[in-house]
Formats: structure tokens, C-alpha cells, sequence
């Protein structure tokens, strides 16, 4: 694995080239916005409550705070760049992203490609400049990027019928959160088996059941701490997550901090932003 950083931390660089089969594991989701670029290989890409299939050339696009995850296709070996940077990076930006796959169009495919690698290439170095360089060039792919995802049509979610039950599902989950969410009363509302649900749900999104809900009910906790004022009783009722002191326990074991530690980040976060 090859990661690299600008000084001040607001871009990541992370290169990778695998072998064999890979799915992510773990809860996945960032402050900031990522771009993934796949050289080679093939793969799906779950994104909230969709999956996506990634080929090679193509990038996908993830908002702040998206959940997402790469699963493996029964294809082996892929090589891939993950940029996760800052929302500075976008200030005066003509177009606002959204999640999902972008196929730049032909005639500019090359040049896309070209910047990426020109971007792991300063990264590697240090030359005079470098933070600059990586800031300019960063810019300027999120710009060719974000102009064809404008220009395109959604791209198409994967066409198999278990991948679109799973997707309602997992839309059934992002709309019914701060409900009681069972495996058993899900999979009986979908007409499926409890055993058929968990394996299937795994199979397509790369989460668990169990693990997707509490990840949409602590997305919805991270978005009620940046938005409101609300207390903290509050967040864990709404969030459908319970009593205070299991919200605090889950919100931790998610994000390595408290909740209010993270309202304070992100209120610090939205101060410096407004500097810019």
C-alpha cells in the first residue's frame, strides 16, 4: 500500500494494486469527499443504498459522510487510487458533486488518466512546490470529473434481481431507521428467509444487516450533531438507537470519538470553511 499526504492533511493519496479477491471490511465513511479511480479490474461499488458496477477507467464520486463500500465481483487482481480530500478543495467550485459512477466521455478519457498519474507521481516526490502541485492538480481532475458527471445520465445500478431487491432493502432501512429494524421482520416484509436476507444483503452490499442499520442510524446521529442543537437524548431517540448510554458506546466504537467530541470538530470544521 502506498499513502500519501500534503503537509497540512487536507488530501490523502492512497495507491493500491491487489491481487486475488478483496472486499472492504469494516464500516466505511469520511468528513471529507473522495474520488476512486479503477486503473484495472472490475468491481462493485455500494453506495447508501445502491450498487454500482465499476469498470475499468471509471471513477465514482463520494459525498461527505456517504456510506459506501467496494465489493468483489468474481473477478480477481484490481488496481485502483483513493483521493480523499478536504471540502476547501472544492471552494469556488462551478459544480457540486454527487455520489455516484462517472465514465468521462472518449476524447477525454486520456487526459483524466493522466492526471491521476500525474498526481501519484508528486505525491511520491518532494519537490519545490508539492503541496501546490497536488492542490492544482487535484483541482483540475475534480473539475473534468464534475463537468461529465453534470453532462451524463445516473448511471445504471446493477440489473440482477437480487442486487435491486437488496437495494430496496437497503432503502427500506435508510427510510424506517429510528423504527425496530429485525432481520426476521425485514426478510419477512421482502418475502425472503432470514438466512437468505443476511447472506445475500452481505453478498451485494458488503455489510451485515445488523452492521448497515446502526451505520444509517449513526449517519443520521452524525448529521443531527452537525445540523442541530439538539441534546443527546434526543439524537439516540430519534436515531432509533435507544437509551442515551448505548448511543454514546455505538457512536464511539464507529468514529473513535463521543458524540460531542465530534460536534466539536465539526463545528470547528464549518468555521474554517467559512475562512476560506
Amino acid at each position: 500500500m502506498n499513502v500519501y499526504y500534503n503537509s497540512t492533511g487536507t488530501i490523502q493519496i492512497d495507491y493500491m494494486k491487489r491481487t486475488g479477491y478483496f472486499t472492504m471490511t469494516g464500516q466505511h465513511s469520511h468528513d471529507g469527499y473522495e474520488l476512486y479511480y479503477l486503473f484495472n479490474g472490475e468491481r462493485d461499488y455500494f453506495i447508501r443504498d445502491r450498487t454500482y458496477r465499476v469498470e475499468r477507467g471509471s471513477f465514482v464520486f463520494i459525498e461527505k459522510e456517504e456510506l459506501h463500500k467496494t465489493v468483489d465481483t468474481g473477478v480477481p487482481n484490481h488496481e485502483r487510487v483513493v483521493f480523499n480530500f478536504a471540502a476547501s478543495l472544492l471552494s469556488g467550485f462551478p459544480l457540486q458533486g454527487r455520489s455516484g459512477v462517472v465514465v468521462l466521455p472518449p476524447q477525454v478519457q486520456y487526459k483524466g488518466e493522466t492526471l491521476v498519474r500525474e498526481l501519484i507521481a508528486e505525491a511520491k516526490g518532494d519537490a519545490a512546490g508539492r503541496d501546490l502541485m497536488l492542490e492544482l492538480l487535484l483541482r483540475q481532475l475534480l473539475l473534468l470529473v464534475l463537468r461529465s458527471q453534470a453532462e451524463q445520465p445516473d448511471p445504471e445500478v446493477q440489473p440482477s434481481l437480487v442486487h435491486r431487491t437488496m437495494s430496496e432493502v437497503a432503502a427500506y432501512v435508510g427510510a424506517h431507521y429510528p423504527e425496530p429494524l429485525l432481520l426476521k421482520d425485514v426478510a419477512k416484509r421482502f418475502f425472503v428467509s432470514p438466512y437468505y436476507l443476511s447472506r445475500k444483503f452481505k453478498q451485494c452490499t458488503g455489510f451485515g444487516f445488523s452492521e448497515y442499520v446502526q451505520l444509517v442510524r449513526i449517519r443520521e446521529a452524525q448529521r443531527l450533531l452537525r445540523e442541530t442543537d439538539f441534546k443527546m437524548i434526543e439524537i439516540a431517540e430519534r436515531t432509533g438507537i435507544g437509551p442515551v448510554a448505548n448511543f454514546h458506546k455505538l457512536f464511539r466504537k464507529m468514529n473513535g470519538d463521543t458524540p460531542l467530541q465530534y460536534r466539536k470538530r465539526q463545528q470547528a470544521l464549518i468555521a474554517d470553511e467559512a475562512q476560506v
